[in-house]
């Protein structure tokens, strides 16, 4: 049975249905046929192309420097009306993607408020966005930029100077060159035709540079959209792969058994245990593995489901622009025509950065008795393990 990376991604493995999930697809169970070495060989393969890519969001090299707007044009621009005398501003269409940055930094800065397992969670959820690359600087900026070159093509307007342009050739040419007084209004009517044709071929010139420089920047998005597309395939396939081969997920319940075992030495050296204290502990063993296990399976259910969304999401968006970009004309036929198709391509790039609903609920332990800690402890060596295997 051949599997492509595409079928792979939206397959969930049963074993990430903990008892109080639904049962599983039939896409879900032909991950569960597939045999080991064909599992190992996407694994490896999307492993690679993790460990490969390094470039999401980073440097734009197609880009017009002559274009780009000083640190304070682009925030006087951000932070004017998007309409004359309504209240809603440009950098609206930012806040939420921005607080999202600023959530990550402060969060790498050690700043976690609230109670250890609110903060754990968000660790999650705000780790694997940030190992997404969704959530960038870069992209922020691209999108302002965007904003700001089509708010420029917007303003362009060729009418007043066409319709000099053709009020005066039409009056030049109903003057008489030979009579002294029209020859001199004529040369100056000339003078200004000629200013006005300079204007038009300076906007004309603008106008060109402006649609290369906002075809660069969606490109740039696009391209960048399909490399964080790959990387949460490859991060998926990381998680089903951990799943499969269970090893960490069995160890970290080896560890709480060894732990009940020296509890048992020292009760030892203290004294007898009876028949029932042991059988006692067996099956207080028995509970918290069986608690742990399907804990663990839980959060990288959760977990895989949020790059499932980030995936789904720039698949999305990529499919948008790209249907869009296909429609920019190769020469510059119709100002209007442009004006409005890049409009249409600044709606999804906001929906890109406003039209998501990501969301990490995990379920919430408290961490008071011993087994509660136990739990909590465990948990986090598994997420602290799977995203050390993420980030290689």
């Amino acid at each position: 049975m051949n599997m492509t990376c595409e079928s792979f991604l939206t397959a969930r493995m049963e074993i990430f249905h903990p008892s109080s999930q639904p049962a599983p697809t039939q896409k879900v169970r032909l991950l569960i046929l597939l045999t080991l070495h064909q599992r190992i060989c996407i694994i490896d393969k999307l492993r690679i192309s993790m460990t490969t890519d390094k470039s999401i969001f980073g440097l734009r090299f197609k880009s017009n420097s002559d274009l780009l707007p000083s640190p304070e044009d682009l925030s006087a621009f951000l932070a004017s009306p998007k309409k004359a005398g309504e209240p809603e501003l440009h950098n609206d269409d930012l806040a939420h993607y921005s607080e999202l940055i600023n959530n990550i930094l402060a969060f790498d800065l050690n700043e976690h408020p609230g109670t250890a397992q609110e903060a754990f969670q968000k660790k999650m959820f705000l780790g694997a966005l940030a190992h997404s690359n969704f959530v960038k600087p870069a992209l922020k900026s691209a999108v302002e930029q965007y904003k700001y070159h089509l708010h420029t093509l917007a303003s362009l307007d060729p009418k007043k100077p066409l319709a000099f342009i053709k009020s005066a050739e039409e009056e030049m040419a109903r003057l008489n060159p030979q009579k002294k007084d029209e020859a001199a209004r004529l040369a100056r009517m000339q003078i200004m035709v000629d200013e006005r044709k300079k204007t038009m071929d300076e906007l004309t010139g603008h106008w060109a540079s402006l649609v290369e420089e906002l075809g660069h920047l969606v490109f740039y998005v696009s391209e960048n959209l399909v490399k964080i597309g790959k990387l949460c395939e490859a991060s998926i396939g990381v998680l089903v792969g951990e799943q499969v081969d269970r090893k960490k997920e069995l160890g970290l319940i080896e560890d709480i058994k060894l732990h009940f075992k020296e509890r048992l030495r020292e009760s030892l050296h203290q004294g007898t245990i009876t028949k029932e204290q042991l059988e006692a502990v067996k099956e207080e063993v028995a509970d918290l593995s069986k608690r742990t296990a399907d804990l663990l399976r839980a959060d990288v259910y959760i977990l895989t489901g949020l790059y499932e969304d980030v995936h789904d999401h720039a698949k999305k968006i990529t499919g948008e622009l790209d249907a869009l970009t296909a429609q920019i004309a190769p020469k510059r036929m119709s100002l209007d025509d442009d004006k409005e198709l890049f409009a249409k391509i600044e709606q999804v790039l906001v929906s890109l950065i406003t039209a998501y609903r990501f969301e990490l609920k995990t379920e919430e332990i408290c961490n008071e008795t011993e087994h509660e800690k136990i739990l909590f402890e465990k948990r986090k060596e598994m997420f602290d393990h799977l995203f050390n295997l993420l980030r290689k």
